[in-house]
């Protein structure tokens, strides 16, 4: 049987896709724009009353899909390793629980998890169509599906035109799929936030840490937003992206001649990255560019990788941090707003970089001016998710902290002038207090 005749004998629906989740399966979902279409998960959701004990890894979900809802509980049991807006108040409900797992080590957690608790694993994910050679793409998100895959998962597919061939470690033979559903629909493309005053000022400080011939990483949002406009209108050049995410106006700085890579120790030449969320533009940038290579985040993140560069620049947004420098930027509290993700990562391999340098951004207050999120303690169950002895650069609108080389009393007074000038008296207090001077 030729390859096209194979992919004929696998197309069906999304009914008949959704039979292959057997009870006691484990069943997964990539994240952003590799996930599912709501009518496949719609699909295996609608089996409710016939499935048992299905546990359900999900991450970064952008389709509203009713298995979420909490009469699916008694059937899926869901995991999440990143919440978003539309999941979080799953956790909250106690419809899922956290997975504590940061990016590179996904496919490791996977590989552990079934020497505790064996199950056959079933993904469900968006493809391009086969090239000439039976070949899909696993496009625009490889974050942690190729991991999944090559650890023997069983691959349900929703074949999208709209999905393009990207290289990197991104092609899988149509033999290695169980079916295939076509679909066509857009991809998933956010509204990039408006950036408030604020952010503007968060953004225009972190440039000033920029250096031609950086390496950088960025991840989503208001900031990171405005720190690539700010970079397409900068001076400076040959600056290289090795990042998680290919953030948002990637393109208008290859086009600018503000990225070229050209002086990367690690693929050379190449923006290298483990997925992207933007818009259309970005995307028809990113699709069937010799120039980006995809990869699963246990290389693109991987900590010895990221060493090997030189000038590993990482800006990451956080939640909260105390006075000693801890960073907890996934929950306020134990109310989780996001995940690990590949923070640590980044904040590790920035660390042992030649000239790395890792930025952590936030608004210096929350709730409309009423806390501040430099604190003396972090609040009560807050996930911690950098140790205080790999934070570096802390950057709110009110300035910038080094603390890579200070002492815990000079840590306290460098990020109490980031403060906003309403809570320092107070934060002073409290530090001499805590710290003891």
């Amino acid at each position: 049987m030729n390859w096209r005749d194979e992919y004929r004998s696998k197309l069906c629906s999304h009914k008949e896709a959704a039979k292959v989740v057997k009870s006691g399966d484990r069943m997964a979902n990539p994240l952003g724009l590799g996930e599912p279409t709501t009518a496949m998960m719609d699909a295996v959701a609608d089996r409710k009353d016939e499935l048992k004990n299905v546990q359900y890894l999900s991450a970064l979900v952008f389709h509203p899909y009713k298995i979420f809802a909490p009469e699916y509980k008694e059937c899926f049991d869901m995991m999440c390793g990143f919440y978003n807006v539309l999941t979080m108040s799953q956790h909250e409900q106690g419809i899922s629980t956290f997975v504590p797992i940061q990016s590179s080590t996904v496919g490791a957690w996977q590989k552990r998890r079934n020497e505790i608790d064996p199950r056959r694993t079933v993904i469900l994910c968006q493809v391009s169509p086969p090239d000439d050679h039976g070949y899909v793409s696993l496009g625009l998100d490889l974050f942690f599906t190729p991991d999944i895959i090559d650890q023997g998962a069983v691959i349900v597919a929703e074949v999208n035109p709209k999905m393009p061939h990207t290289y990197g470690n991104s092609h899988y033979h149509v033999s290695r799929f169980e079916k295939f559903v076509e679909v066509d629909e857009p991809l998933f493309s956010p509204p990039l936030p408006e950036p408030s005053e604020v952010h503007k000022k968060i953004a225009a400080n972190v440039l000033t840490l920029l250096r031609d011939r950086d390496c950088i990483q960025v991840g989503i949002g208001a900031v990171p937003g405005q720190i690539s406009k700010l970079l397409a209108d900068s001076d400076l050049k040959d600056l290289g992206i090795h990042t998680e995410m290919a953030p948002q106006g990637t393109h208008l700085l290859v086009e600018k001649g503000i990225v070229t890579c050209k002086y990367k120790r690690t693929h050379p030449n190449k923006i290298i990255t483990a997925f992207t969320i933007g818009d259309k533009e970005l995307y028809d940038y990113l699709g069937d560019n010799p120039m980006v290579e995809f990869y699963c985040a246990s290389y693109s993140n991987s900590i010895p990788l990221l060493s090997q560069e030189k000038n590993v620049v990482a800006i990451n947004g956080s939640v909260e941090i105390d006075l000693v420098g801890t960073i907890a930027s996934e929950s306020f509290g134990d109310s989780m707003r996001s995940g690990t993700g590949g923070q640590l990562d980044f904040m590790i391999g920035s660390y042992w970089s030649e000239g790395g340098r890792a930025i952590n951004i936030m608004p210096s207050t929350a709730r409309k001016g009423t806390i501040s999120r430099i604190v003396p303690y972090l609040t009560p169950g807050a996930r911690v998710t950098v140790p205080r002895h790999y934070a570096q650069y802390v950057v709110t609108e009110w300035g910038i902290a080094n603390l890579a080389p200070l002492n815990e009393r000079e840590r306290a007074l460098a990020l109490i002038e980031i403060a906003h000038p309403k809570f320092r008296e107070g934060l002073l207090e409290a530090a001499k207090k805590r710290l003891k001077f």
